[in-house]
């Protein structure tokens, strides 16, 4: 679904703003989620987080500003790779804000997708461009509304907290939308709706996820590399550089590791 999102922008979305694009997706989210869930957003308004809540908003709006962004500048197999990190950035959050213990295969898996990640950006070997620096920068930012996503769940439902998120983030960005709103049509309506569904479903079946540990929870997101990699290559004629194919390896193969160490761990 989180592909279908990064596709939608790139052959629909491509020529409004990234302001208004997310603003839409937010806006449209939640006008989905609201005869499911409408009465729980008003819970926000009687928590105790509320802080917890506004600043996730804020850290996810930016996140995905700079995703649909990177979406629009860069090649989408580089950007897919590069978000590969984020679970990296939360193994190491989760053991900052968690107490999850950083053990020697955990920071092996850290230490190894880091040097994936420079593989694909290769520093001083290649024009780093704007789309890629934005989704580094995206990166932490998605960890961390991750992170305070997974505490949030303590104490309240899926989908109060998704539904939130989006009210929160669509009241955020109504203004500057409109200050770079530009005219829609048809076919760019079709496409944020489309990006609404599929980013608010991707969303559900993340929340979900966190019932379990938050290594697990990530482990599934690498497939995502294969998907966007194809759409790229039969739509746009992109074929990821070597590097970008032996960096993605590094990632993937050293969070599946750690993945199934973590498993039998918890099994026995």
């Amino acid at each position: 679904m989180f592909a279908g999102v990064m596709l939608t922008v790139r052959l629909l979305l491509i020529d409004l703003p990234t302001t208004q694009t997310t603003f839409l997706r937010y806006a449209i989210g939640a006008l989905i989620l609201v005869p499911f869930a409408g009465r729980l957003s008003l819970g926000f308004l009687k928590s105790k987080h509320r802080s917890l809540f506004l600043i996730r908003a804020c850290l996810h709006g930016a996140a995905v500003f700079l995703w649909f962004f990177a979406v629009l500048h860069a090649a989408l197999a580089d950007v897919n790779a590069m978000l590969n990190l984020v679970p990296v950035y939360v193994v190491i959050g989760a053991a900052l804000m968690f107490g999850e213990i950083l053990t020697v295969p955990r920071m092996i898996t850290i230490l190894v997708s880091f040097s994936g990640a420079l593989l694909i950006v290769r520093p001083g070997f290649a024009d780093i461009n704007i789309g890629m620096l934005a989704i580094f920068a995206a990166g932490p930012a998605f960890a961390s509304s991750e992170l305070i996503a997974k505490k949030l769940k303590a104490n309240y439902d899926d989908k109060m907290i998704i539904i939130t998120l989006s009210v929160l983030i669509a009241l955020i960005l109504f203004i500057p939308a409109l200050l770079v709103w530009e005219p829609m049509t048809l076919s760019h309506w079709f496409g944020v709706c489309l990006i609404g569904l599929l980013a608010t479903l991707a969303h559900v079946a993340i929340m979900r996820s966190f019932r379990g540990p938050m290594w697990a929870s990530q482990s599934g997101k690498f497939i995502q590399l294969l998907f966007v990699a194809a759409f790229g290559f039969i739509l746009f004629d992109e074929v990821p550089a070597i590097t970008t194919w032996a960096g993605a390896f590094l990632v993937m193969s050293s969070i599946s590791y750690i993945a199934f160490v973590e498993a039998r761990k918890h099994k026995s």
